[in-house]
């Protein structure tokens, strides 16, 4: 029995023996694996680094040059913001119309306010005589009292009818069109307009434009580009045009040349002191990367350094974008070739190093 134990306890160290030697021959291979791992890691902590928040990769010049990455001054550009949009040409008859209607019920008011006050006193004076004695009777007086409320019932329905009238206009024209009716604010203007010797005309500017509308306006016929016209801001438009994001405003145009209800190019006049005119740079359509819906560009801060930055893609110039300087200045070192591997080498190593973590 006792040999039986030891021959039993004999073949248990040997089988141990043995799983340990399989397990250190068949894990050896796992092991020379972590070691280039290991080694990668540490190349891709060399290449993508954070400083202050701001990760960025670092290349030799050898790597440069092998991948074939090039560089390049970003450029200013002498592109000024503008505003390039269609304009109607606003037809003034209804408009006319209602000045008309205005005026005859204007006149209908005077008319009826005289006759009023002509009524109240012929009631005052019919009721004092009515009062001393009875020397006017109580018919007499009643009827000159009917006479009173009827009058002051036709002036307050007239008033009424103006009151309407200048909704009306107020809603489709606003207030500074609405003065030069109701109270004959610029008045030479308005002639023109009813003389046809001006014309109003109504654009819409984008939501991306200035708040301020622009002062000037340069209008040109489609059919012919060379003929421009001036055109000056007149207001702001209470309507808006529902194709188009953001505000509608009137000019005025001192010409009888543009066609009723024609549409036409509104382009904005610039000068060398327009506020408008802000500095401007050029990025080649080479430098741009897209990822996640955003545009990128790569600046080398440093012989070895290149770090990411988003620009706006609003305006697209026949080489590229045109962007304000603002996080990207004249003269920065771009990448032109080469940033598509720097966005892939940067997010490889992002990824790997959320995957050891």
């Amino acid at each position: 029995m006792k040999n039986k134990l030891n021959t039993f306890l004999v073949i248990q160290v040997i089988l141990i023996l043995i799983l340990v030697w399989l397990l250190t021959y068949f894990g050896r291979d796992e092991f020379n694996n972590i070691k280039p791992n290991t080694d990668n890691s540490k190349n891709a902590q060399s290449l993508l680094k954070t400083a202050n928040g701001v990760s960025y990769i670092t290349l030799s010049s050898e790597i440069q040059s092998n991948s074939g990455i090039k560089i390049q001054p970003v450029q200013s550009s002498t592109y000024i913001k503008n505003l390039t949009n269609y304009a109607t040409v606003l037809s003034i008859d209804l408009l006319i119309e209602q000045k008309n209607r205005f005026n005859e019920i204007k006149n209908q008011i005077s008319l009826l306010s005289n006759e009023l006050d002509r009524d109240k006193k012929n009631y005052e004076r019919f009721k004092a005589l009515n009062d001393d004695n009875k020397n006017i009777s109580d018919k007499a007086l009643q009827e000159m009292k009917v006479n009173f409320d009827n009058t002051k019932i036709k002036l307050q329905a007239t008033q009424e009818l103006i009151t309407g009238i200048k909704q009306n206009i107020r809603a489709q024209w606003g207030e500074i069109i609405l003065s030069m009716i109701d109270v004959g604010a610029r008045k030479e203007l308005f002639d023109f307009l009813v003389q046809g010797k001006a014309r109003i005309v109504k654009v819409t500017l984008s939501e991306n434009a200035n708040d301020q509308p622009p002062k000037n306006i340069s209008l040109a016929l489609i059919d012919n580009l060379n003929e421009k016209f001036l055109a000056n801001y007149l207001a702001e438009s209470p309507t808006l045009d529902k194709s188009i994001k953001g505000k509608t405003y009137f000019y005025i145009v001192y010409s009888n040349q543009l066609r009723i209800d024609s549409k036409v190019i509104a382009s904005q006049v610039q000068d060398s002191l327009s506020s408008d005119s802000g500095k401007y740079l050029a990025i080649p359509k080479e430098a741009v990367v897209w990822n996640s819906g955003q545009a990128w560009v790569y600046l080398q801060s440093s012989e070895n350094k290149f770090f990411r930055k988003s620009i706006e893609t609003n305006t697209e110039s026949p080489n590229g974008w045109i962007v304000e300087e603002n996080h990207i200045k004249e003269n920065d070192l771009i990448v032109i070739n080469g940033a598509q591997l720097l966005l892939s080498e940067e997010f490889k190593y992002q990824i790997k190093n959320e995957n050891n973590d």
